[in-house]
C-alpha cells in the first residue's frame, strides 16, 4: 500500500467531521428542540477533524522531521493538496468557533455557520478528490469516487452524531425521523455508487479489474463483503428501514412501560447501526487504499 491505515483513517475522519458539521446545521433548522443533536455534532466534528491532521502530520514523516516544509502546502495552488488545506482550514476555523460558542452557551455569528457549512461540503468533496486525481491508480481515477466519499461522508457523520446523541439521551433518536430517512437513502445510495464504479472501472483496463477482482474475489474479498457490505451496509439499512417502518407505532405508544421500552430498543439499534456505519465507512475508505493497482507503463 503506497497509502497505509493512517491516511485511510485520515479520510475517514475528515469525511466523517464534515458530515457531522452538516448533520448539526441540519438539526438546528429542522429541530430545533433536538438540542443534543445539535450539540454532539458541533462538538465532535473538530475534535475528529484535529485528530485526522494529527494522523496526517504522523505520517508525513519528512514533514514531522522539518514542520516548516508545510509551509508549503499553502503555497503551490497547482496542487489539490493546496487547495485542499485552505478547505480543511477554514472549516476547521468554522467549527472550532461554533463549538466553543456551545460550550460557553453564546449566541453563534450565522456567518460562521454559513461559512461552515460550505467548507464542509467542500472538504468532504476533497477527500474524494485527493486520490482521484491520481491518474496511475484506475481504481481511483474514477469521477463516482468523490461523489462516493461525498455520501459516505454524510451518512458517517449522522451515525456519529446520533451515536453519541442517543449515548446521552436516548430518547431523542425518536424525534429526528427525517435524519433517519435521508441516513436510509444515503446507505442504499452507497451500495448503488460502489457497485456501479466497479462496474464502469473494472472494464477500463488490467489494472483496474485486478484492483476490483481484489475486492470481489481476491485477498481483501472477506473484509469487503463481510466486513463493509454485511456489516457497514445491509445490516444498517435492514435496522434503519426496520425503524422507519415501526416508528408510527412506537410514537403513538402511551402506555408508560410501552414508551421505556420503545426507547429501551431505540438506543440498542440506534448503537449497532451507527457503530456498523462507521465501521464500514473506514473499512470502505482502507479498501480503496489497499486493493490500489498501479498502471505500468513500459
Amino acid at each position: 500500500m503506497v497509502w497505509g491505515t493512517i491516511i485511510a483513517a485520515y479520510l475517514f475522519l475528515a469525511g466523517l467531521s464534515a458530515g457531522a458539521f452538516l448533520t448539526s446545521s441540519y438539526a438546528a433548522r429542522k429541530y430545533p428542540e433536538a438540542v443534543t443533536v445539535r450539540i454532539a455534532g458541533r462538538l465532535i466534528s473538530p475534535v475528529l477533524m484535529g485528530i485526522g491532521l494529527l494522523l496526517l502530520i504522523v505520517d508525513a514523516e519528512a514533514g514531522l522531521k522539518d514542520p516548516l516544509r508545510f509551509i508549503y502546502l499553502f503555497t503551490n495552488f497547482n496542487s489539490v493538496m493546496t487547495i485542499g488545506t485552505y478547505f480543511i482550514s477554514l472549516f476547521m476555523v468554522a467549527a472550532a468557533y461554533i463549538a466553543l460558542m456551545e460550550l460557553l452557551k453564546k449566541e453563534i455569528m450565522k456567518i460562521a455557520e454559513y461559512v461552515g457549512i460550505v467548507f464542509a461540503v467542500a472538504t468532504a468533496i476533497y477527500t474524494g478528490f485527493l486520490i482521484g486525481v491520481i491518474g496511475a491508480v484506475p481504481l481511483w481515477n474514477t469521477a463516482i469516487l468523490p461523489i462516493l466519499f461525498v455520501v459516505s461522508a454524510f451518512s458517517t457523520g449522522i451515525a456519529g452524531t446520533m451515536l453519541v446523541s442517543a449515548i446521552f439521551d436516548k430518547k431523542v433518536v425518536h424525534h429526528v425521523m427525517s435524519l433517519k430517512k435521508i441516513h436510509l437513502t444515503l446507505l442504499i445510495t452507497e451500495v448503488f455508487l460502489i457497485f456501479t464504479m466497479f462496474l464502469i472501472t473494472s472494464s477500463t483496463n488490467e489494472s483496474a479489474a485486478k484492483s476490483v477482482s481484489m475486492l470481489l474475489t481476491g485477498e481483501y474479498s472477506t473484509l469487503f463483503w463481510l466486513g463493509l457490505v454485511a456489516v457497514g451496509l445491509v445490516v444498517p439499512i435492514l435496522i434503519e428501514a426496520l425503524e422507519l417502518f415501526n416508528s408510527k407505532k412506537l410514537h403513538q405508544s402511551q402506555a408508560g412501560l410501552e414508551v421505556a421500552a420503545a426507547g429501551t430498543q431505540g438506543i440498542a439499534a440506534t448503537i449497532i447501526t451507527e457503530s456498523a456505519v462507521l465501521a464500514g465507512g473506514f473499512i470502505l475508505r482502507y479498501l480503496l487504499l489497499a486493493a490500489a493497482v498501479p498502471i505500468i507503463f513500459l
